[in-house]
This record gives C-alpha cells, structure tokens and sequence, in this order.
C-alpha cells in the first residue's frame, strides 16, 4: 500500500514538473508564427493595391516618396540632408532612404510602402502585447485581429503615407509605460501571462517610442508632453515609496534620458528648419504649412472651425466611418465607449490605456484652431479631406472591444452566455468590416476622390517628359506635380526645382537660358517667371484636367533643334 502511494506521488510531481516546466523558445516559436502570419497578410493587400495602381493615389504619399528620393538624387549631393525640407518630419523619410534609391522601388511606391508595412506588423504585435498583459490570450488575439484586419490600415500601409507609422510608435509608447506603470507598482499588476520588463528599462523603451512618433508627427509632440507629464508625476510618486537605493537610481537615470531625448526632437527639428528656410517655425505657418494649404485647398470657413463640440462630433464621425459604414461604426463606437468604461472602473490597473485616447484631445483643437479641416461624405459638405485622420482612434476600438468582452465573461459564471457575448462582438466587428470592404475603404475612396484631377495631369506630363532626351535639364515646381516626375523616372538630378538652392531663384530670374525644358503650370513661380519670356521659348504641349492648373511644358529655343 505504501510503495503504491509512493510511485502514485512520483506521478504526480513527474506530471507537474512537466506542467510547470516552461520552454524557453515556446514564446519566441509563437511570436516568430504570428509575426510570419501577419507579414503575409501586409504582403497580401500590398499585392492586391499594388495590381489595381492604387498605391500612388494619396498626393501625400507621392511628396512623401519624392522627398526621400531627392536626398539620394539631387544636384548638390552635399547638401543632400536639406532636401528632407522644413514641413514633414524626418524619419519616415528616413526610413525609406534604403529603399528608394533604387529606380524600380521609387517609380512603383514600394519604397514608400515598405516602412509603413513594418510599422502595421508592429503596431499589430504592441496591440497584442497590450492586450495580453490584462486580458487572457483569446482577447489579445481579439484585439490584435480587429487592428490587423481594419480595411482602411490595410490600405495605408501599402501607401507612403505616416500615420501607420506613427500608430505603431504610439501603441508602442503607451505598451511601455504600462510596463513601467507595473513594475513600479507590482501590487496593481494585472499581467496575464508575460514576464514584467524592469521599469527603468519600460521608461527608457518608452523615451524611444515617444521620439519616433515624435519625429513621424507633429501628434507625437502633443502625446511626447501628455506622457511626460504623466510619468513625471508617477516617479515623484514612486520616488517617496520606494527603499530600494538600487533601482531608484537606475529609474532616475532613466528618466533622464527619457526627458532629454524627448526634449531634443523639438529642439532638433526647430534648429533644422531655422537652418534651411531662416524661420524656425516654418512649418507652422509656412508656404507650405496645414495652413496655407488649407487655405489654398479648402474653404476659408469650414465645419468646427472656432467650434471645439462641432471639431469632436467631426472627429468622432471620421473614426467610425474609418471602422465601419454609418450604424455599424456607431454601434462599435458604444462597444468601445462600453469597454473605456471598464478602463475607468479598474483605474488602478487599466488607467494606462485611457491614453489611447488622447488623438481624439489632439485633433479637436486642431479641427478648430489649428486650419485642419475635416470633410466627411455624409456631413457638410458631403466631401473628402483628412478622413484618414479618424484612424488614428483605431487603438480605442481594437483594445477598448475586446477588454469589454473578457471583463463580461468574466463575470458570468455560465460558459454558453459567455461564448455568446465573444460571437456578438466578433459578429459585430466581421459585420462592420465587410460593411467597410462593401462600400470601398473610405481612406481609399478619399484618395480616389481628391486625386482624379492631379493624376490626370501628372499622367499626361510624364507620358510627354518620358520621351524628352535624357541630358536634358528641367525647371518645374515640384510641390505640385512630383509624381509626374516619379512617372516618367526622370533623376530628380537633372530637374532644378525649389528645393534646389540657390539654382532654383538663379533660374527664376532667367527660365529661357537656365535649363533645357520648362514644366510650368498656371499660377506657380515657374509659370510667373516665364511669363516675361514667352518669346524665348516654344510651346510644346498644355494639359489641363477639373479641379487643376493648367500645365504647360517649353523648350529652350536652342536648346535641341531637332526635337
């Protein structure tokens, strides 16, 4: 009886030593799958966009991939870090550097796309990994599906345009302050299932993530203080709490880092600009601001302008309408109002991610005082513009939804209601998204819509400059119609434009005999200039499309006889 007690106690440690034992590549073999799973799907809808030509819509997303490429290919290699211009931010140009050089990559817009494909898989892997630290596994997977599979991110991250970017680097920031929130405070800590980062090592991976977003966004800025604020307090706080000599100077010294890094991106980016145009805040109120382009591209009044509930109900639109068509975004809309709740309910330990909310504090007051309009299809004036910007509330709802979910089932005691609760909301987000993918993304419709005329145009020119001899010099305005450039693969070396100091104001004052080809459209300073000189030069072809200038190309009288 004895040895039968004996071998059955042997059984029972052996089976729990198993259960217990935890291998040490298991979480890194799943992470790798996932990671694989989502590449393909990035992969996937680049392939699709990229068959249909649609990759290229976004004027944005052409400057953003024309800029990059003229600090690889310029007239003065230099000076080639002044090409990253004084408006956008650096790093998504940047980032694109590796890829853009090549003529192929350029031309198709892959360049552009591939930083943002990295950021969706990273965005997509912070969504989870947020998730996973207060929700059990099945609500992480949740989270990171309603992220990954939103129609409208699918379509940025084939574009060259930031806010997926941006989105990762912010997921990012909040994945690791909620590490350092845990670690200084273990009695709060929710965590299910993951090991906790030691904090100073969470504060200073949130110092990075807050400077790329920083440096991806003028967001990032707004966001960078909101958390510095935040963090500064939860150390003070921590700091009287705490006897551990050891760990109180490695948090120290890691906030400082955390305060000098973020505090050096504006500086960087104020003394850049003050170095290019002599106005530090050219950016703000420069020619080529939010601002003047509102002014020039928009109505001079328009909905929430001075008004900040009118700005909110604008905003809020622009995010539903990014997750599904009208009753579909609003009843995901209420699941993550519902869920933001249970964020408020359990402070102590879902505080934290309350700060995915803070795009939504941002573009209110941009909306109303900061010339950042927005127009939706549905509302005055029942157009396109900014739309996109919503997406940037796609956090809330793929972390906010899923949260509601575990924390129902959690209180619910019989497993058929619970699986209820898990297929309504699943249905719900399955139904929103075919809703989306029924009435065409409305990120894409938007580019559609407010491209038709440009690309028209740009098409036109480049079917024209493609045959012009391949010495020949260019003087064009490229902060209109780049990508005509970009479509014909003409080196921007061979184009003096006004990025181009000091050629660009020495051909102003004499276009007939600063280059060989003259590319003006009416309005712009190259079409002023050559105006007064109309007699030394030849028309060769003038296009015009709706909604655009007409574009008009002249060659030099002596320059190329024969052509």
């Amino acid at each position: 009886m004895a040895a039968t007690l004996h071998h059955k106690h042997v059984r029972t440690l052996s089976r729990s030593s198993r259960a217990g034992h935890v291998d040490p590549y298991r979480q890194q073999r799943h992470d790798a799958r996932f990671a694989l799973l989502l590449g393909a799907l990035s992969i996937t809808a680049l392939l699709f966009y990229y068959i249909k030509q649609e990759t290229l819509l976004y004027g944005d997303a052409v400057a953003h991939i024309n800029i990059a490429r003229r600090v690889v290919d310029n007239r003065h290699p230099l000076l080639s870090l002044s090409e990253l211009g004084t408006v956008w931010l650096p790093l998504q140009h940047i980032a694109m550097l590796p890829f853009v050089w090549n003529e192929t990559l350029w031309r198709s817009g892959i360049a552009g796309a591939i930083p943002g494909m990295l950021a969706f898989l990273l965005g997509t892997l912070g969504i989870f990994r947020l998730v996973s630290s207060h929700a059990p596994r099945p609500a992480a997977y949740f989270a990171a599906g309603i992220y990954a599979l939103n129609p409208n991110l699918l379509y940025l991250q084939t574009t060259a345009m930031n806010e997926p970017i941006f989105l990762a680097f912010f997921i990012w920031a909040v994945v690791c302050l909620d590490d350092f929130v845990r670690g200084c405070f273990p009695a709060a800590d929710s965590q299910v299932g993951a090991a906790r980062m030691k904090p100073n090592r969470a504060l200073e991976g949130c110092a990075i993530a807050l400077a790329g977003g920083a440096l991806t966004r003028y967001d990032g800025w707004f966001v960078a203080a909101v958390i510095g604020v935040i963090v500064t307090a939860i150390v003070i706080w921590w700091w009287q709490r705490t006897d551990d000599a050891n760990l109180r100077r490695r948090v120290a010294r890691s906030y400082v880092e955390f305060v000098v890094l973020n505090a050096l991106v504006p500086v960087f980016w104020l003394a850049f600009t003050y170095s290019i145009s002599g106005y530090a805040l050219d950016f703000l109120n420069g020619p080529y601001s939010a601002k003047a382009i509102a002014l020039r591209t928009t109505m001079r009044s328009y909905p929430g302008q001075h008004h900040l509930f009118t700005a909110a109900l604008y905003y809020l639109k622009a995010a539903k309408l990014n997750m599904g068509a009208e009753m579909w975004g609003q009843i995901l809309f209420v699941a993550a109002l519902a869920g933001t709740s249970v964020a408020i309910w359990k402070f102590r330990t879902l505080g934290v991610l309350l700060l995915l909310w803070l795009p939504l504090l941002f573009y209110v007051p941009s909306i109303a005082y900061g010339s950042v309009p927005i127009y939706l299809p549905v509302w005055y004036p029942h157009s396109y513009y900014n739309v996109r910007y919503g997406l940037e509330l796609l956090p809330v709802f793929a972390t906010f939804i899923p949260l509601l979910a575990a924390c129902v089932a959690e209180h619910v005691k019989e497993t058929a209601l619970k699986n209820v609760v898990w297929c309504a909301l699943i249905a719900l987000v399955i139904g929103s998204y075919l809703s989306v993918y029924r009435d065409m993304p409305i990120t894409l419709r938007e580019a559609k819509v407010n491209s038709r005329g440009r690309m028209a145009i740009e098409r036109a020119l480049a079917n024209y400059l493609a045959g012009l001899p391949p010495s020949a010099t260019l003087l064009m305005y490229t902060a209109e119609h780049p990508g005509a450039l970009q479509l014909a693969g003409i080196p921007r070396r061979h184009v003096i434009a006004e990025s181009e100091h000091p050629d660009w104001e020495w051909a102003l004052l004499d276009p007939a005999h600063s280059a060989d080809f003259v590319v003006a459209c009416n309005g712009d300073p190259v079409w002023i200039a050559a105006k007064a000189q109309r007699t030394d030069l030849t028309e060769l072809i003038s296009v015009s499309a709706p909604g655009q200038a007409r574009c008009t190309i002249y060659k030099r009288k002596e320059a190329f006889r024969n052509f």
